[in-house]
Protein backbone atom coordinates (compact mmCIF):
# COMPACT_ATOMS: atom_id res chain seq x y z
CA UNK A 1 0.00 0.00 0.00
CA UNK A 2 2.70 2.31 0.85
CA UNK A 3 4.34 1.64 -2.36
CA UNK A 4 1.62 2.23 -4.29
CA UNK A 5 1.01 5.56 -2.42
CA UNK A 6 4.58 6.38 -3.38
CA UNK A 7 4.69 5.63 -6.92
CA UNK A 8 1.16 7.54 -7.22
CA UNK A 9 2.71 10.87 -5.02
CA UNK A 10 5.83 11.04 -7.07
CA UNK A 11 3.78 11.08 -10.39
CA UNK A 12 2.35 14.28 -9.76
CA UNK A 13 4.75 15.76 -7.92
CA UNK A 14 6.24 19.07 -9.42
CA UNK A 15 10.01 17.94 -11.07
CA UNK A 16 12.62 19.22 -8.86
CA UNK A 17 10.46 18.60 -5.66
CA UNK A 18 11.38 15.03 -5.19
CA UNK A 19 13.63 12.26 -6.78
CA UNK A 20 11.86 9.23 -6.86
CA UNK A 21 13.92 6.10 -8.01
CA UNK A 22 14.54 5.52 -11.35
CA UNK A 23 12.75 8.59 -12.36
CA UNK A 24 15.04 11.62 -11.55
CA UNK A 25 13.69 14.89 -12.80
CA UNK A 26 15.94 18.09 -14.18
CA UNK A 27 17.45 20.08 -11.23
CA UNK A 28 17.70 23.61 -10.79
CA UNK A 29 21.19 23.44 -11.79
CA UNK A 30 20.68 21.78 -15.24
CA UNK A 31 18.55 24.22 -15.99
CA UNK A 32 20.17 27.30 -14.58
CA UNK A 33 22.83 25.85 -17.15
CA UNK A 34 20.80 25.50 -20.25
CA UNK A 35 19.86 28.72 -19.49
CA UNK A 36 23.14 30.26 -18.94
CA UNK A 37 24.44 28.13 -22.09
CA UNK A 38 21.17 29.69 -24.26
CA UNK A 39 22.29 33.23 -22.51
CA UNK A 40 25.71 32.98 -24.06
CA UNK A 41 24.87 31.79 -27.26
CA UNK A 42 22.42 35.05 -27.66
CA UNK A 43 24.73 37.44 -25.96
CA UNK A 44 27.57 36.29 -29.17
CA UNK A 45 24.82 36.57 -31.73
CA UNK A 46 24.33 40.09 -30.51
CA UNK A 47 28.58 41.04 -30.66
CA UNK A 48 27.80 39.64 -34.03
CA UNK A 49 25.26 42.33 -34.41
CA UNK A 50 27.09 44.98 -32.95
CA UNK A 51 24.60 45.51 -30.52
CA UNK A 52 27.60 45.74 -27.65
CA UNK A 53 25.29 47.67 -25.28
CA UNK A 54 22.75 45.40 -25.01
CA UNK A 55 25.08 42.12 -25.24
CA UNK A 56 26.84 43.69 -21.94
CA UNK A 57 23.33 44.34 -20.05
CA UNK A 58 22.31 40.64 -20.88
CA UNK A 59 25.09 39.40 -19.26
CA UNK A 60 24.93 41.46 -16.37
CA UNK A 61 21.54 40.14 -16.12
CA UNK A 62 22.67 36.52 -15.31
CA UNK A 63 25.71 37.76 -13.24
CA UNK A 64 25.21 41.24 -12.07
CA UNK A 65 27.64 40.78 -8.71
CA UNK A 66 30.44 39.31 -11.32
CA UNK A 67 30.67 35.63 -9.16
CA UNK A 68 31.11 33.32 -12.44
CA UNK A 69 34.31 33.59 -14.29
CA UNK A 70 33.09 32.23 -18.10
CA UNK A 71 30.68 35.33 -17.74
CA UNK A 72 32.94 38.14 -16.07
CA UNK A 73 35.61 37.20 -19.11
CA UNK A 74 33.18 37.59 -21.96
CA UNK A 75 32.13 40.75 -20.15
CA UNK A 76 35.93 41.86 -20.29
CA UNK A 77 35.90 40.71 -23.92
CA UNK A 78 32.93 43.42 -24.65
CA UNK A 79 34.55 46.11 -22.04
CA UNK A 80 38.30 45.82 -23.63
CA UNK A 81 37.41 45.60 -27.39
CA UNK A 82 33.95 47.27 -27.96
CA UNK A 83 34.08 50.55 -25.57
CA UNK A 84 32.73 53.85 -26.65
CA UNK A 85 34.11 55.28 -23.18
CA UNK A 86 36.20 54.53 -21.08
CA UNK A 87 37.02 56.04 -17.37
CA UNK A 88 40.62 54.53 -16.45
CA UNK A 89 39.26 51.36 -17.16
CA UNK A 90 37.38 51.04 -14.28
CA UNK A 91 33.94 52.02 -16.09
CA UNK A 92 32.81 51.67 -19.73
CA UNK A 93 29.84 52.80 -22.06
CA UNK A 94 28.80 51.22 -24.74
CA UNK A 95 26.77 51.11 -27.99
CA UNK A 96 24.33 49.45 -30.00
CA UNK A 97 25.93 50.24 -33.21
CA UNK A 98 24.66 49.81 -37.26
CA UNK A 99 25.80 47.09 -39.27
CA UNK A 100 27.83 48.79 -41.38
CA UNK A 101 29.32 50.86 -38.47
CA UNK A 102 32.43 50.91 -36.32
CA UNK A 103 32.98 51.53 -32.83
CA UNK A 104 35.20 53.42 -33.56
CA UNK A 105 33.78 56.35 -35.38
CA UNK A 106 31.66 56.76 -32.06
CA UNK A 107 35.18 56.19 -29.45
CA UNK A 108 35.85 58.99 -27.84
CA UNK A 109 33.07 61.07 -29.08
CA UNK A 110 31.00 63.15 -27.53
CA UNK A 111 27.28 61.07 -26.51
CA UNK A 112 24.60 60.06 -24.22
CA UNK A 113 26.02 56.83 -22.77
CA UNK A 114 25.03 54.62 -19.85
CA UNK A 115 27.74 53.69 -17.59
CA UNK A 116 28.38 50.76 -16.55
CA UNK A 117 31.08 49.98 -13.40
CA UNK A 118 33.20 46.78 -14.65
CA UNK A 119 36.84 47.35 -12.34
CA UNK A 120 37.80 44.28 -14.57
CA UNK A 121 41.11 44.15 -12.31
CA UNK A 122 40.04 43.42 -8.87
CA UNK A 123 37.07 41.41 -9.96
CA UNK A 124 39.60 38.99 -11.87
CA UNK A 125 41.80 39.04 -8.64
CA UNK A 126 38.63 38.36 -6.16
CA UNK A 127 37.93 35.56 -8.64
CA UNK A 128 41.38 33.88 -8.47
CA UNK A 129 41.29 33.91 -4.67
CA UNK A 130 38.63 31.64 -5.10
CA UNK A 131 39.70 29.44 -8.28
CA UNK A 132 43.68 29.62 -7.97
CA UNK A 133 43.53 27.60 -10.24
CA UNK A 134 42.01 28.55 -13.49
CA UNK A 135 44.36 29.96 -15.98
CA UNK A 136 41.80 31.87 -18.03
CA UNK A 137 41.73 34.10 -15.10
CA UNK A 138 45.18 35.29 -15.07
CA UNK A 139 44.95 35.19 -18.78
CA UNK A 140 41.74 37.55 -18.29
CA UNK A 141 44.12 39.94 -16.25
CA UNK A 142 47.06 39.77 -18.12
CA UNK A 143 45.08 40.94 -20.46
CA UNK A 144 43.23 43.11 -19.37
CA UNK A 145 46.68 45.07 -17.99
CA UNK A 146 48.52 45.32 -21.49
CA UNK A 147 45.58 46.91 -22.21
CA UNK A 148 45.38 49.53 -19.75
CA UNK A 149 49.31 49.69 -20.80
CA UNK A 150 48.29 50.06 -24.45
CA UNK A 151 45.78 52.93 -23.99
CA UNK A 152 46.78 54.86 -20.76
CA UNK A 153 50.60 54.83 -21.12
CA UNK A 154 51.84 56.78 -17.71
CA UNK A 155 48.58 57.63 -17.02
CA UNK A 156 47.01 54.89 -15.23
CA UNK A 157 46.24 54.33 -11.89
CA UNK A 158 49.78 51.71 -10.92
CA UNK A 159 52.82 52.82 -13.04
CA UNK A 160 54.41 51.37 -16.11
CA UNK A 161 56.86 49.61 -13.98
CA UNK A 162 53.92 48.08 -12.44
CA UNK A 163 52.10 46.75 -15.23
CA UNK A 164 55.12 45.65 -16.64
CA UNK A 165 55.26 43.27 -13.34
CA UNK A 166 51.72 42.47 -13.80
CA UNK A 167 51.80 41.26 -17.09
CA UNK A 168 54.52 39.49 -17.04
CA UNK A 169 53.16 37.44 -13.72
CA UNK A 170 49.80 36.96 -15.38
CA UNK A 171 50.47 36.03 -18.31
CA UNK A 172 53.26 33.60 -17.24
CA UNK A 173 50.57 31.87 -15.26
CA UNK A 174 48.13 31.77 -18.33
CA UNK A 175 50.84 29.60 -20.33
CA UNK A 176 52.13 27.82 -17.18
CA UNK A 177 48.31 26.55 -17.45
CA UNK A 178 47.63 26.10 -20.91
CA UNK A 179 45.49 29.16 -21.64
CA UNK A 180 47.63 31.60 -23.37
CA UNK A 181 47.19 32.64 -27.18
CA UNK A 182 49.10 34.26 -29.89
CA UNK A 183 48.15 37.34 -27.67
CA UNK A 184 49.98 36.98 -24.68
CA UNK A 185 53.06 35.82 -26.30
CA UNK A 186 52.92 39.38 -28.10
CA UNK A 187 52.22 41.03 -25.06
CA UNK A 188 55.20 39.10 -23.36
CA UNK A 189 57.40 40.14 -26.40
CA UNK A 190 56.14 43.86 -26.94
CA UNK A 191 56.62 44.71 -23.09
CA UNK A 192 60.04 43.37 -23.41
CA UNK A 193 60.39 45.23 -26.23
CA UNK A 194 59.86 48.72 -24.78
CA UNK A 195 62.14 48.13 -22.16
CA UNK A 196 64.46 47.65 -24.33
CA UNK A 197 64.89 44.17 -23.41
CA UNK A 198 65.39 43.15 -27.54
CA UNK A 199 67.26 39.49 -27.36
CA UNK A 200 64.73 38.26 -24.53
CA UNK A 201 61.71 39.78 -26.73
CA UNK A 202 62.55 37.92 -29.81
CA UNK A 203 61.03 34.44 -28.74
CA UNK A 204 57.76 35.54 -27.52
CA UNK A 205 57.27 37.40 -30.84
CA UNK A 206 58.43 34.30 -32.71
CA UNK A 207 55.99 31.82 -30.22
CA UNK A 208 53.21 34.74 -31.07
CA UNK A 209 54.00 34.16 -34.91
CA UNK A 210 53.65 30.50 -34.95
CA UNK A 211 50.59 30.57 -33.61
CA UNK A 212 49.35 33.06 -35.71
CA UNK A 213 51.32 33.74 -38.74
CA UNK A 214 48.79 36.53 -40.38
CA UNK A 215 49.11 39.40 -37.89
CA UNK A 216 51.43 42.15 -39.28
CA UNK A 217 52.19 43.23 -36.32
CA UNK A 218 54.23 40.67 -34.40
CA UNK A 219 56.26 40.53 -37.56
CA UNK A 220 57.21 44.14 -37.75
CA UNK A 221 58.36 44.17 -33.92
CA UNK A 222 60.18 41.31 -34.29
CA UNK A 223 61.90 42.43 -37.16
CA UNK A 224 62.34 45.46 -34.79
CA UNK A 225 63.44 43.92 -32.43
CA UNK A 226 66.12 41.71 -34.47
CA UNK A 227 66.88 45.22 -35.99
CA UNK A 228 67.67 46.71 -32.73
CA UNK A 229 70.10 43.17 -31.73
CA UNK A 230 72.25 43.19 -34.92
CA UNK A 231 70.81 40.37 -36.61
CA UNK A 232 70.03 42.26 -39.92
CA UNK A 233 69.04 39.59 -42.24
CA UNK A 234 66.11 37.92 -39.95
CA UNK A 235 65.52 42.17 -39.55
CA UNK A 236 65.05 42.01 -43.03
CA UNK A 237 63.00 38.79 -43.32
CA UNK A 238 60.09 39.83 -40.51
CA UNK A 239 60.28 43.67 -42.07
CA UNK A 240 59.56 42.13 -45.93
CA UNK A 241 56.82 39.89 -43.74
CA UNK A 242 54.91 42.63 -42.30
CA UNK A 243 54.92 44.63 -45.55
CA UNK A 244 53.60 41.99 -47.36
CA UNK A 245 50.52 41.74 -45.26
CA UNK A 246 49.94 44.84 -43.83
CA UNK A 247 46.55 46.55 -45.34
CA UNK A 248 46.45 49.76 -43.70
CA UNK A 249 48.54 52.26 -45.57
CA UNK A 250 50.45 54.81 -42.94
CA UNK A 251 51.35 51.07 -41.29
CA UNK A 252 52.43 49.68 -44.57
CA UNK A 253 54.67 52.40 -45.31
CA UNK A 254 56.09 52.31 -41.90
CA UNK A 255 57.42 49.00 -42.73
CA UNK A 256 58.97 49.73 -46.10
CA UNK A 257 60.46 52.44 -43.97
CA UNK A 258 61.86 50.27 -41.98
CA UNK A 259 63.39 48.06 -44.73
CA UNK A 260 64.95 51.39 -45.88
CA UNK A 261 66.59 51.79 -42.32
CA UNK A 262 68.00 48.19 -42.52
CA UNK A 263 69.52 48.41 -45.96
CA UNK A 264 71.17 51.55 -45.25
CA UNK A 265 72.95 50.12 -41.95
CA UNK A 266 73.69 47.34 -44.08
CA UNK A 267 75.46 50.25 -46.60
CA UNK A 268 72.89 48.43 -49.06
CA UNK A 269 72.40 51.85 -50.86
CA UNK A 270 70.54 50.95 -54.04
CA UNK A 271 68.58 49.20 -51.97
CA UNK A 272 67.81 51.31 -48.91
CA UNK A 273 66.97 54.18 -51.82
CA UNK A 274 64.43 51.66 -53.27
CA UNK A 275 62.61 50.62 -49.85
CA UNK A 276 62.18 54.52 -49.07
CA UNK A 277 61.02 55.33 -52.31
CA UNK A 278 58.40 52.93 -52.59
CA UNK A 279 57.45 54.02 -48.57
CA UNK A 280 56.75 57.49 -50.34
CA UNK A 281 54.95 55.82 -52.96
CA UNK A 282 52.96 54.00 -50.51
CA UNK A 283 52.39 57.08 -48.09
CA UNK A 284 53.21 60.30 -50.05
CA UNK A 285 54.99 63.25 -48.30
CA UNK A 286 55.81 61.25 -44.83
CA UNK A 287 58.38 63.70 -43.28
CA UNK A 288 60.34 60.42 -41.82
CA UNK A 289 60.15 59.43 -45.60
CA UNK A 290 61.63 61.87 -47.36
CA UNK A 291 63.97 63.37 -44.92
CA UNK A 292 65.74 59.61 -45.37
CA UNK A 293 65.31 59.90 -48.67
CA UNK A 294 66.72 63.25 -49.13
CA UNK A 295 69.62 62.39 -46.75
CA UNK A 296 70.58 59.42 -49.31
CA UNK A 297 69.96 61.56 -52.62
CA UNK A 298 72.17 64.43 -51.23
CA UNK A 299 74.78 61.97 -50.16
CA UNK A 300 75.18 60.06 -52.88
CA UNK A 301 74.58 62.91 -55.37
CA UNK A 302 71.40 61.58 -57.03
CA UNK A 303 69.59 63.66 -59.65
CA UNK A 304 66.50 63.77 -57.50
CA UNK A 305 68.32 65.53 -54.63
CA UNK A 306 67.01 69.21 -55.84
CA UNK A 307 63.16 67.60 -56.34
CA UNK A 308 63.11 66.09 -53.13
CA UNK A 309 64.85 69.50 -51.67
CA UNK A 310 61.62 70.92 -52.41
CA UNK A 311 59.07 68.61 -51.52
CA UNK A 312 60.86 68.17 -48.20
CA UNK A 313 61.20 71.97 -47.77
CA UNK A 314 57.14 72.73 -48.64
CA UNK A 315 56.58 69.85 -45.93
CA UNK A 316 56.16 72.69 -43.21
CA UNK A 317 58.26 75.92 -44.79
CA UNK A 318 57.37 77.93 -41.64
CA UNK A 319 58.94 75.42 -39.17
CA UNK A 320 62.60 76.11 -38.05
CA UNK A 321 62.97 71.99 -37.67
CA UNK A 322 62.69 71.80 -41.42
CA UNK A 323 65.90 74.47 -41.93
CA UNK A 324 67.70 72.89 -39.30
CA UNK A 325 67.09 69.24 -40.94
CA UNK A 326 68.82 70.60 -43.91
CA UNK A 327 71.37 72.09 -42.68
CA UNK A 328 72.19 68.37 -41.26
CA UNK A 329 71.73 66.77 -43.96
CA UNK A 330 73.30 69.28 -46.38
CA UNK A 331 76.54 69.55 -43.92
CA UNK A 332 76.76 66.31 -43.13
CA UNK A 333 77.80 65.81 -47.11
CA UNK A 334 79.55 69.08 -47.27
CA UNK A 335 77.30 70.45 -49.98
CA UNK A 336 76.79 74.12 -48.11
CA UNK A 337 76.73 75.60 -51.74
CA UNK A 338 73.65 73.72 -52.56
CA UNK A 339 71.42 74.68 -49.79
CA UNK A 340 72.77 78.17 -50.07
CA UNK A 341 71.52 77.93 -53.95
CA UNK A 342 67.96 76.45 -52.81
CA UNK A 343 67.82 78.83 -49.74
CA UNK A 344 68.03 82.18 -52.03
CA UNK A 345 65.66 80.27 -55.08
CA UNK A 346 62.70 79.74 -52.11
CA UNK A 347 63.48 84.08 -51.36
CA UNK A 348 61.84 84.44 -54.30
CA UNK A 349 59.36 81.54 -54.10
CA UNK A 350 57.62 82.83 -50.32
CA UNK A 351 58.32 86.76 -51.00
CA UNK A 352 54.55 87.35 -49.67
CA UNK A 353 55.66 85.53 -46.64
CA UNK A 354 57.76 87.62 -43.88
CA UNK A 355 57.88 84.65 -41.80
CA UNK A 356 59.58 82.44 -44.53
CA UNK A 357 61.47 84.96 -45.91
CA UNK A 358 62.49 85.83 -42.13
CA UNK A 359 63.75 82.37 -41.68
CA UNK A 360 65.69 81.60 -45.01
CA UNK A 361 67.54 84.84 -44.63
CA UNK A 362 68.35 84.07 -40.62
CA UNK A 363 69.82 80.68 -41.86
CA UNK A 364 71.51 82.15 -45.33
CA UNK A 365 73.15 84.52 -42.58
CA UNK A 366 73.80 81.08 -40.17
CA UNK A 367 76.17 79.46 -43.15
CA UNK A 368 77.37 82.58 -44.35
CA UNK A 369 78.75 83.46 -40.59
CA UNK A 370 81.99 81.09 -41.40
CA UNK A 371 83.16 82.59 -44.62
CA UNK A 372 81.74 85.69 -45.01
CA UNK A 373 79.98 88.21 -42.01
CA UNK A 374 79.60 90.85 -44.17
CA UNK A 375 76.91 89.07 -46.29
CA UNK A 376 76.14 87.19 -43.03
CA UNK A 377 75.32 90.45 -41.44
CA UNK A 378 73.34 91.12 -44.88
CA UNK A 379 70.75 88.11 -43.89
CA UNK A 380 70.66 88.86 -40.48
CA UNK A 381 69.48 92.28 -40.76
CA UNK A 382 66.98 91.13 -43.55
CA UNK A 383 65.92 88.66 -41.15
CA UNK A 384 65.32 91.04 -38.56
CA UNK A 385 63.53 93.57 -41.02
CA UNK A 386 61.24 90.70 -41.97
CA UNK A 387 59.70 89.16 -38.26
CA UNK A 388 60.55 91.96 -36.23
CA UNK A 389 57.23 93.30 -37.06
CA UNK A 390 55.05 90.58 -36.28
CA UNK A 391 57.60 88.78 -33.30
CA UNK A 392 57.63 90.27 -30.03
CA UNK A 393 60.98 91.33 -28.78
CA UNK A 394 61.48 88.81 -26.20
CA UNK A 395 61.21 86.02 -29.11
CA UNK A 396 63.61 83.38 -29.35
CA UNK A 397 64.20 83.87 -33.11
CA UNK A 398 64.46 87.80 -32.53
CA UNK A 399 67.54 87.17 -29.70
CA UNK A 400 68.89 84.93 -31.95
CA UNK A 401 68.90 87.17 -34.62
CA UNK A 402 70.57 89.68 -32.61
CA UNK A 403 73.24 87.43 -31.60
CA UNK A 404 73.62 86.72 -34.84
CA UNK A 405 74.22 90.10 -36.13
CA UNK A 406 76.88 90.99 -32.93
CA UNK A 407 78.55 87.81 -34.43
CA UNK A 408 79.52 89.72 -37.15
CA UNK A 409 80.78 92.95 -36.09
Amino acid sequence: MKKSFLKWFCCFVPLGFLACAGNKPATDTTVLEQAKTETIKKVHELIAEKKYESAFVLLDSIDSQNSQPDIVLLKEDIALNYFVTSFMHQAFAFKDIAPNEDIMDYRGTDGSYKLHLFQVDSILENLIKIEPDNCKLYKGLGDFYSDVYSKYTDRWLKNDSELFTLIQTNVQKAIDGNCADYQSYYDLGFINLVQEKYKESIPYFLKSIEMNNERAVSHYNLAYAYLYADDHQNALKYAKNALEIYTDLELKGDAARMLGQIYKELKDTLNAVESYELANKIEPENYYTIKALLRLYVKTSNKKAEEITNVFFNLAPENPAIYNDLEDIFYESEKENDLIAFFKSQLSVFKDNDIVQGLLNFYLGKIYLETDKKVAQKYFLESKENVGKILDKDHPMLISIEEGIKRCE
